[in-house]
């Protein structure tokens, strides 16, 4: 099984690493936003202010977030909670899917604390007594998907409504208090990641030394390893890594070049290392995945 990241085009495509902050756009006056979309392209790591829900149609995807690594497949829903750094891959060549982003701010006039409970859920690590809650949620969303292809005029009602019910059930059977790191975090801390993000994104051709990248926000470098793996559930140096992969799956996919000067153009000389990073990652050799990119009409 491969898998897609964001690209924009046959022969022209987006930077995956660009920034960390996705603004999402949730309309004030209802506090959600849903969307059915065909997810062709990936998520890079990012994080917003929002509450995020995905429920998989067709298709399948990888979410990671805080070092956890989370496979869904159809008719699967996970949340991402406000603020949680995370990366979705989807299986090539779509996948289809809605996508829920919920204000935590504006369901205070419902729960004024809102914004001090943390949601986890997830299908891999749900408890058994959490089942029946969990098939609840899947068949509100299942619900929320005929309303969208049925379209009558009452759908804004409805769909309003049974938000507000898979909302009621995440609080009651899914949340926790959050804890002091969580609610701690504040987006002067993912200022400082992103920073890195972006150094990264600039040098990553390079040899990238770890005091040179702790230099850029002025922190010594034992802290600075510290503060970046609490704050992304990896290594600085596995990140670096994880950015140069995502580059070559996309030069593989787009660019003509051999396999050779694609690894070299993007400061890779261990190639067994690099071959088995790529197949533990992707779940295919590049040969595999360039195969694929010629032989596949969506791409």
């Amino acid at each position: 099984m491969s898998f897609l990241l964001e690209l924009s085009g046959k022969t022209q495509y987006t930077n995956p690493m660009k920034t960390v902050f996705k603004e999402t756009n949730v309309p004030s006056e209802l506090g959600f936003q849903i969307e059915f979309v065909t997810m062709r392209y990936n998520s890079p790591p990012h994080w917003h202010r929002e509450m995020e829900i995905l429920y998989i149609l067709n298709g399948r995807a990888i979410l990671t977030m805080e070092g956890e690594t989370y496979h869904i497949k159809p008719l699967d829903l996970i949340v991402v909670d406000s603020s949680i750094i995370h990366e979705v891959i989807y299986e090539l060549p779509q996948t289809m899917g809605i996508c829920i982003h919920i204000s935590k701010a504006a369901l205070r006039q419902y729960l004024p604390d809102m914004e001090l409970l943390q949601i986890l859920c997830s299908p891999e690590k749900l408890q058994k007594r959490k089942q029946d809650s969990y098939n609840r949620l899947c068949t509100y969303l299942k619900d929320l998907t005929e309303l969208y292809f049925i379209q009558r005029i009452s759908y804004p009602l409805s769909s309003s409504a049974l938000i507000l019910q898979i909302m009621a059930v995440l609080v009651d059977e899914f949340s926790i208090p959050a804890p002091d790191t969580v609610t701690a975090i504040g987006n002067s801390q993912l200022g400082r990641i992103e920073q890195i993000f972006q150094y990264v994104e600039q040098h990553y051709k390079e040899p990238i030394e770890l005091q040179e990248a702790a230099d850029t926000l002025g922190l010594n470098k034992e802290y600075f390893c510290r503060f970046f793996k609490k704050n992304t559930g990896m290594s600085f140096l596995q990140y670096v890594s994880h950015v140069r992969l995502n580059h070559i799956y996309q030069d593989l996919l787009y660019k003509d070049s051999s396999i050779q000067e694609i690894l070299e153009q993007n400061g890779i000389f261990n190639h067994k290392m690099f071959y088995k990073q790529f197949k533990e990652t992707f779940h295919c050799t590049p040969r595999e995945l360039k195969r694929l990119s010629k032989e596949n009409p969506y791409m």
